[in-house]
């Protein structure tokens, strides 16, 4: 939570003191952002701490079924934690973006990594779902390569001097994304944190380099997420149907396996 804390306060200093609207409008969105995803981390911290979905919903003045349907997703997983269940598994290819994305951090001369490079080293991951959906709107490495955007251009000059490197080489903004992509993972239900989540997580910050690369692309996050939508319930397995008896007549036996079955499930 400190360093949503210390984001949070930056962007409402930074909506206060850019002169530019458009820009400030920016920093306003992405202020909203952030309290959006503070919340749900402060409700995780109340469900480990016992508190009740009462007690929840009053603190957040909301309805006691609001605040359920909203963060029920939340309850299973606080309990694997207070349990000290198994963590979400994080997928080779998500960390494999991430390495790419420090490749070309440091291809540009960047000390740290940002979420314009996150959005490169996720395009450079072929095969997954998120590189297919932004492919498919005309977005490639080479083609986000060479529109580039910083995070929030317009903000005023910073008097400590050039960014110097972070301890661990990631700017606080890129790592809201990775800490992101863990709620994305959770709201959908799914046990492990694929490219698909980052991309996800990436999306939700309209000040980004990120988006505001994808954007000079003349796309927009919503579009994308529609895409990414269908992507993955297209690659959703069909189920098999049951073949018909000799009298043409489905059994009640379920699916049987015959040679034309065992063709589908192993193509």
């Amino acid at each position: 939570m400190t360093a949503s804390t210390g984001m949070i306060e930056q962007l409402a200093r930074d909506t206060a003191r850019i002169a530019d609207p458009e820009t400030a409008l920016r920093a306003l969105t992405a202020l909203r952002h952030e309290l959006d995803a503070a919340e749900p981390d402060l409700v995780l911290r109340a469900l480990q701490g016992g508190a009740s979905w009462s007690r929840i919903a009053r603190a957040l003045g909301i309805t006691k079924q609001a605040a359920h349907r909203k963060y029920r997703y939340l309850f299973d997983h606080a309990m694997d934690a207070g349990a000290g269940g198994p963590k979400p598994l994080v997928t080779e290819e998500a960390r494999q973006s991430m390495y790419f994305a420090r490749e070309e951090a440091k291809r540009l001369g960047q000390p740290n990594v940002g979420t314009e490079h996150i959005l490169l080293g996720i395009l450079r991951c072929r095969g997954s779902h998120a590189v297919e959906a932004l492919n498919a709107l005309g977005i490639t490495v080479e083609t986000a390569r060479g529109c580039l955007r910083p995070t929030m251009p317009g903000l005023p000059a910073n008097s400590s001097g050039p960014e110097r490197p972070s301890p661990d080489g990631i700017t606080p903004q890129a790592r809201r994304i990775v800490e992101g992509s863990l709620r994305e993972a959770l709201k959908r239900g799914e046990g492990h944190i694929g490219v698909e989540h980052l991309l996800l997580a990436l999306l939700s910050d309209s000040r980004s380099g990120a988006v505001q690369t994808l954007e000079a692309l003349r796309t927009t996050p919503a579009a994308i997420r529609r895409r990414l939508d269908r992507q993955r319930a297209r690659s959703r397995p069909s189920p098999i149907p049951a073949e018909p008896d000799a009298g043409g007549a489905r059994s009640g036996r379920g699916p049987q396996v015959t040679s034309r079955s065992r063709a589908v499930s192993t193509s």
